[in-house]
């Protein structure tokens, strides 16, 4: 779900950006579309940390695919991103939200197209959840399902229409994220 994980968490991102920017004043919801990839990590994680020479085993086993996929590991992230973009002039509480979304939007992405998907509440439970909407093939240049996109693409028009709607034809949700950023790295 590579492609759909993008088309997902943009339009999560356009609608939580119009109801956060209407609350504060702000608008970090780039950080939901970076966020969401992060639980696919840990394909790579077992291959890169055998590389440096570190072994790290959960509940026994090497790290494999849907090892991050759970709540305790969404944690883990939004604090380590909060705390990561903090000197960066991005405030502890925007960033943790906004990675915490973006990252559990993949959770949700998954559970959607899976049924059982993954122990999402990991480590309080093994149970794996999912609720299994789609049968998920990939019929679409073999890089991706045409009904999750296409339900995605509605979605993103549904969010881009309704932030339209509220803020105007003028909305620059990616241009208000990079004034938070970019005043922070400033050379003094």
């Amino acid at each position: 779900m590579f492609f759909e994980h993008w088309i997902y968490s943009l339009a999560i991102s356009i609608f939580v950006g119009m109801v956060y920017f209407k609350f504060t004043g702000r608008d970090s919801a780039w950080l939901i579309v970076a966020s969401a990839y992060v639980p696919d990590m840990d394909m790579a994680a077992d291959a890169v940390l055998k590389k440096i020479g570190v072994t790290v085993l959960l509940d026994g086993n090497p790290i494999r695919h849907g090892d991050f996929h759970n709540i305790l590991f969404l944690l883990l992230f939004a604090v380590s991103v909060a705390l990561l973009l903090h000197p960066l002039g991005i405030r502890l509480v925007d960033s943790f939200l906004f990675a915490g979304i973006g990252f559990g939007a993949h959770l949700f992405e998954d559970a959607l197209v899976a049924n059982p998907a993954y122990p999402f509440l990991w480590p309080f439970s093994l149970q794996r959840f999912g609720i299994g909407i789609f049968n998920y093939t990939l019929d679409w240049h073999g890089i991706a399902n045409t009904d999750v996109l296409v339900v995605g693409l509605m979605l993103v028009l549904l969010a881009a229409i309704l932030r339209t709607a509220y803020e105007g034809v003028g909305w620059r949700w990616v241009t208000r994220s990079m004034m938070t950023v970019l005043p922070a790295m400033k050379p003094d």
